[in-house]
């Protein structure tokens, strides 16, 4: 599934085409100046939510990123980190003197 910016930026873009110059920001003096006929107008605003689209995708990209750092640190403080190396070491070193033949899947 593509994003909600994607969506949005490709329906203005058949709507109203990409070619075209700058457009005063939405609400500003110079946009409330323009005629309301004026394409310049109607682009701005289509610009405005656009990039509010685009402003809540990546809100929503942060939050999922904040939510899996947050899980990958329980996850990681839930262990006891001087038992597992412990274990490790002497799994290790049971190994390496012969004390502990792993098994063989066949």
């Amino acid at each position: 599934m593509r994003d909600r910016y994607t969506e949005v930026r490709e329906y203005v873009q058949r709507l109203v085409g990409t070619a075209g110059g700058p457009t005063p920001d939405a609400g500003s003096p110079a946009w409330c100046a323009l005629a309301d006929g004026d394409q310049a107008k109607l682009i701005a605003v289509l610009t405005a939510g656009t990039r509010a689209v685009l402003e809540d995708e990546l809100a929503a990209l942060d939050d999922r990123r904040c939510a899996a750092k947050k899980t990958a640190i329980e996850v990681a403080q839930a262990a006891n980190w001087s038992d597992v190396a412990r274990r490790v070491r002497a799994r290790d070193q049971a190994l390496r003197s012969g004390a502990y033949i792993g098994r063989l899947n066949a």
